[in-house]
């Protein structure tokens, strides 16, 4: 019997729909696309959905429902937001939606879309304390987290295409002017607002993405997922300024600038330079997850308040049960690296996030071997890059994956590969205990174990470890049959 749900975003500017299989509180990807509909394009004034933009919706969602049958979907959960919920003819078109799809849609409200763009957030990301936005076609979101928990959400009623819609005749500077006070008073309605001033503001949606990827084109930076990354909130006025003096024909050529974005961007960025202006954000997270994943953590955890104790610690668990990773052997690395960890850290300057790194790479290095034994260290850097792996910062993911592959050319990941491959080495060949690691003085580490080690290590897979260890860390490694095994720094 499947267990693959498919969750559909019917939103005002774009259509989603992402297949997840779910199992056992775990869950994997399994297939996603998205479609401009542009479902709320012509309702403003009348506030009515037009014929034209009906039909675009029904028509992807009907490929929706052929992909969802070809993907072996067994529970659908569509949800729409501000179009039907702000349209006078809202009710109808849902009841047409669902007669034409088969599809039964939860209309949501402003404050339940802010609410699942919280717990696709908490969920995936390691801040505790910020405040979410997600700026839609014809709604934005706004929420405020502190320690990981829901203070207050709302909802107003302006997003990046009905103010195109509503102010777009007037020329682009006022265009822009009027979006700004649009969202300046829809905020002044929500005092409570204030309360996240200063905290780091998230943005969900194609707005905050599209920021993103201009400010990593400018400034020729790459990174391994656009999920967490962080670019300085200045960046949204100067960006704002910059495209407001450009035509829409020349925004569409720009890097990072989808040519469906063009046009509405400078409305988007409009609503954000508000939100900026008004809270002072130290910076900007980006954030690729929000509604549906806060439905697939609803679905999958089943509780009120979907919320993992841990983001990293789940998202590892989530990741070793795809990749069947071996949770005893990884454990047993992982306890290893972390006492050889704490107890060198001022020796070899470790701090926390080396330290959580190195927990983490010793815990998914196995997943290689789910592709082939070969090259397994290879195999793994890549499933660690390109998977859905949560609770880290894109720059501490990246390093996860040299530390995996012994990438030796960033001295940070060798030290860390270093540590990785001596924990391998003692916990997996050696079969010692991290409690048999009894002392630790400079660079000398003493392991009392009744075994006699010595010869056994030199015939081991990964001997030369020592040698390596002496080299770079001033570590040498020796053995006694007394019980102890000593590893001394270089002369």
């Amino acid at each position: 019997m499947s267990n693959r749900v498919a969750i559909v975003d019917l939103g005002s500017n774009s259509c989603r729909m992402s297949i997840f299989e779910i199992d056992e509180e775990s869950y994997r990807p399994v297939y996603e696309v998205k479609q401009n509909v542009r479902l709320a394009e012509g309702m403003t004034g009348q506030r009515r959905l037009t014929e034209a933009s009906v039909e675009r919706a029904i028509s992807c969602l009907r490929q929706f429902v052929r992909q969802g049958a070809l993907h072996d979907v067994a529970e659908w959960m569509p949800v729409a937001t501000a179009a039907l919920r702000q349209a006078e003819n809202g009710d109808d078109v849902k009841a047409r939606i669902e007669r034409d799809t088969g599809l039964r849609f939860r209309v949501l409200t402003g404050e339940e879309e802010a609410r699942y763009g919280f717990f696709g957030v908490v969920n995936t990301m390691p801040l505790h304390h910020a405040v979410i936005f997600d700026i839609g076609g014809a709604s934005s979101e706004i929420a405020i987290m502190r320690n990981r928990a829901l203070v207050r959400a709302a909802s107003l009623p302006y997003g990046a295409l009905n103010l195109r819609e509503m102010f777009g005749r007037f020329g682009e500077q006022t265009c822009v002017k009027m979006a700004s006070d649009c969202a300046a008073e829809a905020l002044h309605d929500h005092t409570w607002v204030q309360e996240g001033e200063l905290l780091p503001l998230i943005g969900l949606g194609g707005t905050a993405r599209a920021l993103a990827k201009l400010y990593l084109a400018e400034t020729h930076r790459k990174t391994p997922r656009l999920h967490g990354f962080e670019l300085p909130a200045s960046y949204v006025d100067v960006k704002l300024k910059q495209l407001q003096q450009m035509s829409v024909t020349k925004r569409r050529k720009m890097k990072g600038i989808a040519k469906h974005r063009a046009e509405i961007i400078t409305t988007g960025l409009a609503v954000l330079a508000t939100f900026v202006r008004t809270l002072k954000p130290p910076s900007l997270f980006v954030s690729r997850c929000g509604i549906r994943e806060g439905l697939l953590f609803e679905r999958l955890l089943g509780t009120v308040q979907p919320v993992v104790p841990s983001v990293l610690e789940f998202s590892v668990r989530n990741f070793q049960r795809h990749f069947r990773i071996d949770r005893a052997a990884a454990g047993a690395v992982a306890d290893m690296a972390m006492r050889l960890s704490a107890q060198l850290a001022s020796r070899l300057n470790l701090d926390a996030s080396d330290r959580m790194v190195l927990w983490t790479a010793a815990q998914l290095e196995g997943a290689g071997a789910f592709v082939h034994p070969e090259r397994w260290r290879d195999h793994a850097a890549y499933l660690i890059l390109h998977s859905d792996l949560y609770g880290l910062r894109p720059m501490e993911w990246q390093l996860v994956a040299q530390v995996v592959r012994f990438d030796h050319r960033d001295p940070r990941a060798k030290k860390l590969s270093l540590l990785l491959r001596l924990s391998r080495w003692l916990a997996l060949e050696l079969g010692i205990e991290p409690h048999e690691v009894s002392r630790i003085k400079g660079g000398e580490i003493q392991i009392e174990t009744s075994r006699r080690l010595q010869d056994i290590a030199e015939d081991t897979a990964d001997a030369k470890v020592a040698e390596d260890l002496r080299k770079a860390l001033q570590i040498t490694c020796t053995f006694r049959e007394s019980g102890s095994a000593v590893l001394r720094s270089a002369p």
